[in-house]
């Protein structure tokens, strides 16, 4: 099993497809993507299961059973408070050393003795700013919490290749987007927070995380209007601000264009408010029509299974252990 080690410049070894299953307290959300003769995606099967954690394993027992996955990889996907990434400068040692030189960099900030961490790393692009250094973005994760759940999916019978972060699984999906060779930024909305993720060609530019969500911007949370539309404001401008940060240190021409994940009801009243009060070139993505498969994707349903949809559609695996 491995911990974000094969998202760059790795041998791929082709399996079936990919289970990719993330775990909340409420339950799991699962997708399984199948490839075809012409290497295309296709998703089997995808559904947020809502039962206790004691049923879990008995459950996705079932599923592999019902769609034949021993031979799929399985990727686990961490949820945003399930681990940490933050910046930080490359350091100068030869690539094999990196990931433990990081280790020890970032030991003193960790809540959890570092013997206890998954640590990883991906490289962030080159600033155009003079006297620019290497940046790299860090990935940590406590074994005490990560481990269980691929205990999980092995004694569920499942063949556990990668963990995965949010960051990459929203970038799976932007690479399918039209825009994606000139840039996209993709907005990923949950009841009580977001996360936006800027891409160029499959590069990831820019990952941020913020405590707002769609109870906030269309629910009957507030007793007025006004209060509505002043935090669908405020979204706007962490998005503007998001835009603008990677025009600015990159220099890489404007990536206008922003692919909003559906909330489960009313996303076109959040994207209408980005467009005609904010200026933001904004449209709502749907997953049907970027993902095949014969599932019906309703907005809930794509809400709660788009980040593992994006998790399912990584192909490219250095192997099973």
């Amino acid at each position: 099993m491995r911990f974000l080690q094969n998202i760059f410049n790795k041998t791929p070894q082709i399996l079936e497809g990919i289970v990719a299953i993330s775990f909340l307290t409420a339950g799991f959300s699962i997708a399984v993507t199948r490839y075809n003769e012409n290497n295309r995606p296709h998703l089997l099967f995808c559904a947020f299961i809502d039962l206790p954690q004691q049923q879990w394993s008995t459950t996705l027992k079932e599923i592999i059973a019902n769609y034949r996955l021993e031979n799929y990889a399985c990727h686990v996907l961490l949820n945003p408070d399930q681990y940490r990434s933050f910046g930080t400068e490359a350091l100068k040692v030869d690539q094999h050393e990196m990931r433990q030189a990081v280790r020890w960099r970032i030991a003193d900030i960790l809540d959890y003795p570092v013997e206890q961490a998954f640590i990883d790393y991906y490289p962030l692009p080159k600033s155009n700013r003079a006297n620019s250094t290497p940046m790299i973005e860090v990935i940590s994760g406590n074994q005490s919490v990560i481990n269980p759940f691929v205990q999980i999916c092995q004694q569920a019978g499942l063949k556990v290749a990668v963990v995965e972060i949010q960051e990459m699984a929203l970038r799976n999906l932007a690479t399918l987007l039209p825009e994606s060779e000139r840039g996209v930024a993709v907005l990923n909305l949950q009841p009580t927070s977001g996360h936006i993720i800027i891409q160029q060609a499959g590069i990831l530019y820019l990952s941020r995380r913020f405590d707002m969500g769609y109870n906030r911007l269309i629910d009957n949370s507030f007793d007025s209007e006004p209060q509505i539309l002043m935090e669908q404001d405020t979204l706007a401008l962490e998005i503007q601000r998001s835009l603008d940060y990677v025009e600015n240190y990159y220099g890489i021409p404007p990536i206008s264009s922003l692919a909003v994940l559906l909330v489960p009801h009313r996303t076109e009243s959040i994207v209408s408010n980005l467009m005609t009060r904010h200026g933001i070139t904004a449209r709502a993505l749907d997953l049907s029509a970027i993902v095949e498969g014969e599932m019906i994707l309703t907005d809930a349903l794509q809400n709660a299974c788009a980040p593992v949809i994006g998790a399912s559609l990584r192909r490219l695996i250095e192997g099973v252990v």
